[in-house]
């Protein structure tokens, strides 16, 4: 029963995360379009095939059955559809629209997401401040960590590891980070009740903050009790601005390792390891699974604005070399490296996925 009811735990918060985060993208291509008048023709929540549909004025709203994105089709524009059957005299054609329009309406998916993950930081700063890791009892046991095959629970307090007490956070996290993979002897107490046992940590990439260079640290899978101290109100909006720039910093640091080798494909994250990480985050409470939330929309925001065909900053690129050349790209060229794009996102979720199998149902 415990297992059903963190499995239905799981499922409903990976919809919930990934429903919010491709309605706010999707909501800002559609705002974008309608103001710079470009007919959109469906807006769809899910790829098909189609759940069921409802058509107000000029554009059909759907909802379709594959959760893992959504579109807005617009007159006039060539995307993941291909379908370029439209009239090239139509003032509601996107290919019509002056360039900004066009970068406006492409942009405004990620600028959407983007928002989105600085309201929730500031909502969060300015009704329950900042908060910090004080003590070590355990707000979170990552389910399938280390910690929890250990027999670690949430609202255990870790006291001893390899010997050493244990009192504050950044000792706990000192001394597991320094043993990835390594068999170390941690003792925690749950009530007034001693447990011990030798846990390995899992191995996960991190950066040196002093050389910048890849590290592999130890991981449990436990996350502390949150303190949360009041901000003064206009330095709120400043540090969810800093919230906003420390996950596209995180996000340009792992495309930067991937491209340099100090980060391969196992390292990333899938459909999979998403819906665990929102199950983890909503049993953890409210607030922890509304910043996961900030999190994965700030995250999925620069993925998207990447010069990749089929995402928006491949559209985005299209339209800048077209700019420059002063003549459009020929529609056979773009459905080519649209095509290559999709099969090459197919390819490495895929490929994400076979790792995160293995990550969540074998522990490695």
């Amino acid at each position: 029963m415990e297992n059903i009811l963190s499995f239905i735990s799981t499922t409903g918060s990976f919809i919930v995360v990934i429903g919010v985060i491709i309605f706010i993208h999707e909501l800002g291509h559609f705002l974008a379009a309608k103001l710079s008048g470009v007919r959109v023709e469906i807006f769809s929540l899910g790829f098909p095939p189609k759940m069921f549909s409802k058509t107000v004025g000029e554009t059909e709203y759907q909802i379709a059955w594959v959760p893992l994105g959504g579109f807005v089709k617009m007159t006039g524009m060539l995307d993941e559809s291909l379908d370029d059957d439209f009239d090239p005299e139509d003032p509601k054609a996107f290919i019509n629209k002056p360039f900004i329009n066009r970068v406006f309406i492409i942009t405004a998916g990620v600028i959407m997401n983007f928002i989105l993950g600085y309201l929730i930081y500031l909502s969060v700063i300015l009704t329950m401040g900042m908060g910090s890791i004080e003590g070590t009892d355990l707000s979170l046991v990552s389910s399938g960590s280390p910690a929890e095959v250990a027999g670690i629970v949430m609202g255990d307090r870790i006291v001893e590891i390899e010997g050493t007490p244990i009192t504050k956070w950044e000792e706990l996290t000192g001394i597991v980070r320094d043993h990835p993979g390594d068999s170390i002897l941690v003792k925690w107490m749950r009530n007034d009740s001693l447990f011990s046992a030798v846990i390995v940590p899992n191995v996960v990439p991190s950066i040196n903050a002093e050389t910048g260079d890849r590290d592999s640290v130890g991981q449990l899978g436990v996350l502390g009790t949150i303190v949360r101290k009041p901000v003064d109100f206009f330095d709120a909006f400043k540090y969810a601005g800093q919230n906003v720039w420390m996950d596209i910093d995180r996000s340009i640091t792992t495309i930067s390792w991937l491209v340099t080798g100090q980060a391969g494909i196992s390292d990333l994250s899938g459909p999979l390891g998403i819906a665990k990480m929102s199950g983890d985050s909503a049993r953890s409470g409210f607030v922890t699974f509304i910043v996961f939330i900030a999190f994965i929309s700030i995250s999925i925001g620069f993925l998207n604005i990447l010069p990749i065909p089929a995402l928006d900053g491949g559209h985005l690129l299209f339209m800048i070399i077209e700019g420059i050349i002063r003549r459009p790209i020929p529609l056979k060229v773009k459905s080519i490296v649209i095509w290559g794009g999709l099969a090459s996102l197919l390819l490495l979720m895929i490929t994400v996925s076979y790792y995160d199998v293995i990550r969540v149902f074998f522990g490695n």
